[in-house]
């Protein structure tokens, strides 16, 4: 969506188990300005949210970039805006469709471990979720940056990664209607969520990704309740209608390019 990072002069590089990486700076700038209001401007809680987004972003690419170097090809990782990319290239229909769910399945993983460590500090500890903010703000990011996310990852839209399984199954499957129904499928995809996010912003009280509540046993320290967690981990409803709004325009101004010239041909 937002293209290839150039290199600039203040990009941060190292390696991970021979994987290079690369750190460019707007992705310190943009990741910033997703935690900032979450964090209420505190500085220490900006820094653990910017870290969490950090961890949890790398993660995710380090699973595209271990299964592209399983199946030969060098990827190299790049995190930029509101995110980031691992190099690929192309390699048969079912191998494309690994590589693109390896991010999300590893985003997943992560949040599995998060989850066991919250479960662990609530039934030993509870009273340090209640107050110690910090650390409770450092919880809820990974478990926000690594469920939710990799769930919106998943919606069938390009450039995101369900976008990419469903080209890369229609490249296989699809014969010559494939790049449309690609486009197609997108479109209503990336719709429906507009449609589910104004419909939230509308009505508050709903959740816009709803999560089983028993996903999060409560406990209680003192009359509080840790089922809070549920609602803080769905994303905000204006952020989500504007970003699968533009992925929307743009899958319906690809697809007028392409086709709508051979329907007015008609």
């Amino acid at each position: 969506m937002f293209g290839m990072a150039g290199e600039t002069e203040f990009d941060v590089r190292f390696s991970v188990f021979g994987i290079p990486v690369r750190v460019h700076p707007i992705f310190w700038l943009s990741s910033v300005w997703l935690v900032w209001g979450g964090a209420d401007g505190e500085p220490l809680k900006v820094i653990i949210g910017l870290l969490a987004i950090f961890v949890s972003v790398l993660v995710h690419e380090l699973g595209h970039a271990f299964l592209s170097r399983r199946y030969g090809y060098p990827s190299e990782i790049v995190l930029y805006i509101l995110g980031g990319y691992a190099t690929a290239t192309r390699f048969s229909a079912w191998k494309n469709v690994k590589v693109s769910a390896a991010g999300p399945a590893a985003g997943l993983a992560l949040f599995a471990l998060t989850y066991a460590v919250l479960r662990i500090f609530m039934g030993q500890s509870p009273e340090s979720l209640v107050e110690n903010t910090d650390l409770t703000f450092a919880i809820n990011m990974m478990l926000f940056a690594n469920l939710t996310v990799s769930f919106m990852n998943l919606v069938p839209v390009t450039p995101l990664d369900g976008g990419r399984i469903v080209e890369s199954l229609m490249n296989r499957y699809g014969g010559r209607m494939a790049a449309q129904r690609t486009l197609q499928i997108g479109i209503i995809a990336a719709g429906l969520v507009v449609v589910r996010g104004i419909y939230c912003i509308n009505n508050p009280e709903s959740s816009l990704f709803p999560l089983p509540a028993a996903m999060f046993p409560p406990f209680f320290v003192g009359g509080s309740s840790y089922r809070w967690l549920v609602g803080s981990l769905q994303p905000e409803p204006r952020f989500i209608t504007l970003f699968f709004g533009i992925l929307c325009a743009s899958q319906v101004a690809t697809y007028n390019e392409h086709y709508g010239r051979r329907q007015d041909r008609r």
